[in-house]
């Protein structure tokens, strides 16, 4: 048995509970390689969750991998990926693409706690962002992020699946899987996010939403709580650390929190090395940014945090 054959075969044995599902990153290569094959993916989010049962809280398809927040058990988590697979797949090759790796899989994290789910809801979210910093999320096409805090879902345009009709849905979708006649397609041609998304105990809003106190506490979540995001990173085997303002942002919130600072010039000499080894350790700046941020030398850096990583194993 190989290991992808383990790895699915525990994830089969997992029961209905709360999960982080992150398709492998392709790295260089692309998922989706223009709007129509980001169409198209959409729709398969729609027509798998649909077919497999499966509950999808919050998502983002990205350019070279995708993160679902779903509820589910292993077992329908394993069959939505393999449906996902199979037809995006099928796209890249039609498309003139090289079919994707055969030991292209996902991960899948259990969420054991609201905290962990608040996260991972805030890490995915986070994405769109990343891939789009001149937009905010809420602005991503290819996600339900527009979903949380926003009033922009009152304005688009749509169609029910039963106005499009049997011959049109097959058109669009590529498939001759009739989902509910409510369900919402746009004129680009996707079926809608709120169509199939969890919704809160009121049926009011998606579930997502309801699991932030307010949009503040939101907006805080995705783009200042730094230490968090790194967590989340690591615990999905991927890198990630603040760069450009979110440098500028962090350096802020750690003087105003850890030191009752302002600006650097308040620090004295001990607090600013203090400064310099969190910013390294916990955030995972790299020495020569922080040299270059404090004013400090490159090589004291290093040495700095090399001597707490040898202290602190």
């Amino acid at each position: 048995m190989t290991k992808l054959e383990k790895q699915r075969k525990e994830y089969q044995s997992w029961g209905k509970w709360y999960y982080h599902l992150a398709l492998d990153s392709l790295g260089e290569r692309n998922l989706f390689n223009d709007r129509d094959e980001y169409i198209n993916g959409m729709n398969v989010v729609a027509i798998g969750q649909f077919l497999h049962k499966v509950g999808v809280i919050q998502f983002d398809l990205m350019r070279n991998h995708g993160h679902f927040i779903v509820a589910a058990t292993g077992k329908d988590c394993c069959r939505f990926f393999d449906y996902q697979r199979y037809r995006l797949n099928a796209r890249l090759i039609k498309d003139g693409f090289p079919p994707l790796p055969d030991n292209w899989f996902f991960m899948l994290r259990p969420l054991e706690t609201r905290a962990e789910l608040v996260n991972a809801v805030s890490y995915s979210a986070r994405n769109s962002y990343d891939a789009r910093r001149d937009i905010l999320p809420g602005g991503y096409l290819w996600s339900s992020n527009y979903l949380m805090f926003s009033d922009i879902k009152e304005i688009i345009e749509y169609k029910t699946v039963g106005e499009v009709g049997t011959c049109g849905m097959i058109r669009l979708l590529g498939s001759k899987v009739k989902l509910p006649e409510t369900y919402k397609v746009c004129k680009l041609g996707f079926v809608l996010p709120e169509s199939y998304l969890l919704k809160a105990d009121d049926g009011t809003m998606t579930k997502a939403c309801s699991l932030y106190k307010d949009s503040k506490d939101y907006t805080y979540r995705l783009f200042r709580d730094y230490e968090t995001y790194r967590r989340v990173a690591s615990d999905l085997g991927e890198t990630w650390s603040p760069s450009g303002s979110d440098v500028d942002s962090l350096i802020d919130n750690v003087l105003n929190i850890n030191y009752g600072a302002q600006k650097l010039s308040d620090l004295d000499p001990g607090k600013k090395c203090d400064l310099a080894v969190v910013l390294g350790t916990k955030y995972g700046l790299a020495p020569e940014e922080i040299a270059a941020r404090l004013n400090l030398s490159p090589s004291m850096v290093s040495r700095l945090i090399y001597s707490y990583n040898k202290h602190h194993k």
